[in-house]
């Protein structure tokens, strides 16, 4: 230590970080099937532009008929995926995660650029199995055990 310095000075604790763990769900099939459904609609999105750009490089009947049925794919597809994503819900504050109901979004809530919240945490489930309430802020995690369920034979097996 230096002439004059106090041990205080330098001993100071460091800031406390809070790093909140990502919750289980006690009920994830809702969330499953609404990304199943939207997977599909997002595929169908896909297969309905590739068949464009073969239509305009090259116009044939296949190439028509590939667009009509990505077409009719997708609205079926985003029929399906909006009533199932409008039925998972956030089991802090029971608001619908993956479908924006136009409230006010929290401050910690994730958004991918040109899509809205909903799609935002849609699309992070396909690619990382966790996802972030827009209206509460809580981490959530798929593939976590629901503490209700640790200790239990199925906990067990998996051992």
């Amino acid at each position: 230590m230096h002439h004059g310095e106090s041990s205080t000075s330098h001993s100071l604790p460091p800031a406390k970080v809070r790093f909140l763990h990502a919750r289980s769900l006690p009920s994830k099939r809702p969330f499953y099937v609404a990304v199943f459904f939207s997977a599909l609609h997002f595929l169908g999105l896909i297969m309905t532009v590739t068949a464009l750009v073969l239509f305009v490089a090259e116009p044939s009947q296949s190439a028509r008929n590939l667009i009509l049925g990505g077409i009719g794919l997708s609205v079926v597809t985003w029929m399906i995926a909006f009533f199932k994503r409008r039925a998972a819900h956030c089991p802090l504050c029971k608001g619908t995660p993956l479908l924006n109901s136009g409230a006010r979004p929290h401050s910690r809530a994730k958004r991918l650029f040109p899509f809205s919240h909903g799609v935002s945490a849609t699309l992070s489930i396909i690619a990382t199995q966790t996802f972030r309430c827009m209206y509460c802020g809580s981490d959530f995690d798929l593939l976590k055990t629901p503490s209700h369920l640790h200790g239990t034979k199925i906990d067990a097996a998996t051992e």
